[in-house]
């Protein structure tokens, strides 16, 4: 069996063979150089002050330690797969080249911007990391397509899609009221809802998709 038989193809997934090994590369020279993490890393209190904006992008590409980093480089080679696939399902090819880079970038500046919005007064406050990326990225890939059929053998009740983002939405909101040591919850919570208006905007037709699914619901 080859490795494309089970893995999608550099053309079926660019920026899933792009982005991930820049992180995972970059993220494993910030374990060993400590000057090389710190200018990347994010420290809000800095930037509030005009320094370092370039953090709000580079701080994806450190990690503080193997698990961090493993995951989120899973969640980037697979649902970046899924962002750009969908796109190009429904847009074409030339627009999933455009978007999903773009998009990429979005859902790492933003959930780090509105990090730091909070978090400017606290000048022992640093963040690292791409969760806000592959939190967003789960956002998109539950409400681009909300009506797509799916189950779940644990939640009978999840039969689309959109079940899932109401799932996913309600654990993380639960999730930010409980005290983790060393988990950026709030982060993932803030990067799922950009992920999720990102793939509004890309396909408005979701939000008749989802509006219709309501109106059933209530009636």
């Amino acid at each position: 069996m080859a490795f494309f038989d089970v893995f999608p193809t550099f053309a079926e997934a660019p920026y899933s063979y792009i982005v991930m090994p820049l992180v995972l590369i970059s993220s494993i020279i910030g374990f060993y150089r400590k000057s090389y993490f710190h200018a990347l890393l994010l420290h809000p209190h800095e930037i509030a002050q005009g320094k370092r904006i370039h953090t709000l992008l580079t701080s994806a590409f450190v990690h503080r330690n193997w698990l961090h980093l493993l995951f989120n480089s899973f969640v980037i080679y697979g649902l970046g797969f899924d962002m750009y696939g969908c796109i190009n399902q429904e847009l074409g090819t030339l627009w999933a080249v455009v978007l999903t880079p773009i998009l990429f970038m979005l859902l790492i500046i933003l959930p780090n911007l509105i990090q730091t919005l909070k978090k400017k007064k606290d000048f022992l406050f640093t963040s690292v990391g791409a969760s806000g990326l592959g939190f967003g990225l789960y956002g998109f890939s539950f409400l681009y397509f909300p009506k797509q059929k799916t189950g779940n053998m644990f939640f009978p009740w999840v039969e689309n899609s959109f079940d899932y983002w109401i799932m996913a939405n309600l654990f993380l909101l639960v999730l930010s009221f409980i005290p983790l040591i060393s988990v950026n919850r709030e982060l993932h919570l803030v990067g799922f809802l950009v992920g999720s208006v990102a793939a509004l905007f890309v396909r408005p037709q979701s939000i008749t998709e989802i509006g219709i699914m309501l109106q059933n619901l209530i009636h």
